[in-house]
């Protein structure tokens, strides 16, 4: 348990060092985001007035007011991803009738009679033009979230402090209209609160909110009564919010999620500091090839060895030992044009005809007339260079990329009828003597079968021995000695 917490330990301060120029966790800056945006707001308001004709002292909410359209527009500053201050301004108009003293069919003024004397109370209305300033605090319920939500819809509350400005005038509600009484210019204070929401469509939102103003004034309807309440008024409004800038808009990202992607971040850091995917050796997070075979020999960055810098590497590089700057096939075999075993790095007749038998170099090496006494250059004891097949541990199956060697020998054999090839297994020092000798025995034997079966080159010129481990080519690269040589009989 306590080395494993060590690990983790070690894991967390090592990706924290990889990541300080990269990745800063916790929350971001206020630049990360866009903070302003400005709006405009339709709707309709209603005065909560208390001009009554009788004894009444409360205010009749929809009795005596009448709804009238409004218009506005805000400035919004976000000041945290939940909490902004917005300046907004309204224009509307406040309206009501003494409905408790006019007849509701004929609109006239109701009659009444007192000792049998005919009269009747003359019927009021009002009117006033009403403009509103505030500046207030939103608060973004949307955001106090740790889980899922919706992250296109809100619920936002404000609180503020305001003014607003009327100019009420009472006259007679009848067809003869008479001015009985005014307010004058009066511009007083009141504190807006509202509850609303708000819906997201790319850098705009839009919104619904009903707004309330607690006045501290009787007198908005020009008619103060004892013990009456304030003339208070609410809105109720439909808007549309556009946000300046290219980022995202600070207001609609939760800052948990924030934190809750740097953990997850952080976790995947930690895992691929502790995987070994491709099972190199080399963790996850400083490995530049997590997909090298398993097996294969690789440097400190988690790519496989190439030894002879001809880009494949070693694992799949049919011969690991070319000359530097050779061109060399898929299968890392260097390029043999003429095709007659050696490649055109060390080729000093790269054009030999098909078949030839040739030395080290390249060079073509002659045969007598009769092309089997060898008198022009073989000598009876002289070799030809003929490629080597190379195998792997405990194999003894001539591999594809080798077949091209194999055509090469064949070519040899059919141009030059009277050649014998010698077929020599050999082995790593791998096991012991006795079973490396039946294994190179083995190897012969498969590469003889192959030009038989492949080729039809007569099994009597196919003479096979097998060395074992005895004479191996390399004394530290076993797989430099886990092959077949041809030797010219």
């Amino acid at each position: 348990m306590k080395k494993q917490l060590l690990v983790i330990v070690f894991s967390l301060l090592t990706v924290l060092k990889l990541n300080a120029q990269q990745t800063t966790y916790g929350l971001p800056k206020g630049n990360t985001y866009d903070r302003w945006s400005v709006g405009v707001s339709v709707g309709v308001s209603h005065l909560l007035a208390d001009l009554l004709g009788g004894d009444s002292t409360k205010n009749r909410i929809l009795e005596q007011g009448e709804f009238q359209p409004g218009f506005g527009a805000q400035v919004h500053y976000q000041v945290s991803h939940s909490i902004g201050l917005r300046a907004r301004g309204m224009i509307s108009k406040f309206t009501g009738r003494d409905v408790d003293y006019v007849d509701t069919i004929t609109g006239e003024p109701v009659f009444f009679y007192t000792n049998g004397s005919r009269g009747k109370i003359t019927a009021q209305k009002f009117e006033t033009p009403m403009a509103e300033g505030a500046l207030e605090m939103t608060y973004n319920f949307g955001n106090i979230s740790f889980l899922n939500r919706n992250k296109k819809f809100h619920f936002v509350t404000s609180l503020g402090l305001g003014f607003f400005n009327y100019d009420t005038k009472v006259t007679t509600d009848s067809a003869r209209s008479v001015l009985l009484r005014k307010t004058g210019s009066q511009t007083q204070i009141m504190i807006p609160m509202s509850l609303g929401f708000k819906y997201k469509i790319s850098k705009v939102d839009i919104g619904m909110s009903f707004d309330y103003r607690k006045t501290f004034t009787d007198d908005v309807d020009a008619t103060v009564k004892v013990l009456s309440e304030f003339d208070d008024y609410f809105m109720i409004n439909v808007g549309v919010n556009y946000t300046f800038g290219k980022k995202k808009a600070m207001e609609w990202v939760n800052p948990m999620e924030i934190v809750y992607n740097d953990l997850a971040d952080m976790k995947e850091k930690v895992d691929i500091m502790s995987g070994d995917k491709d099972k190199d050796g080399v963790s996850d997070l400083f490995d530049k090839d997590n997909s090298t075979v398993e097996g294969a020999k690789v440097y400190g960055d988690g790519t496989a060895v190439d030894t002879d810098g001809d880009g494949i590497p070693d694992v799949k590089d049919g011969d690991p030992f070319t000359i530097k700057g050779a061109k060399v096939d898929a299968n890392g075999m260097e390029i043999d044009t003429d095709a007659d075993g050696v490649a055109d790095s060390r080729d000093l007749e790269p054009n030999t005809k098909p078949g030839s038998l040739v030395n080290f170099q390249g060079i073509e090496i002659p045969l007598g007339k009769d092309g089997a006494d060898g008198s022009s250059g073989l000598n009876g004891t002289g070799t030809g260079f003929l490629p080597s097949v190379f195998f792997d541990l405990g194999s003894t199956a001539v591999k594809p990329l080798y077949h091209d060697r194999m055509l090469v020998i064949a070519k040899i054999m059919k141009n030059n009828p009277a050649v014998k090839i010698k077929i020599i297994g050999n082995t790593d020092v791998l096991g012991d003597e006795k079973s490396n000798a039946k294994l190179g025995q083995r190897r012969a034997e498969s590469v003889r079968k192959h030009l038989i079966s492949q080729y039809g080159i007569d099994e009597a010129r196919l003479i096979v021995e097998t060395k074992g481990e005895t004479e191996p080519m390399a004394s530290k690269l076993n797989t430099m000695n886990r092959r077949v040589d041809f030797v010219v009989e």
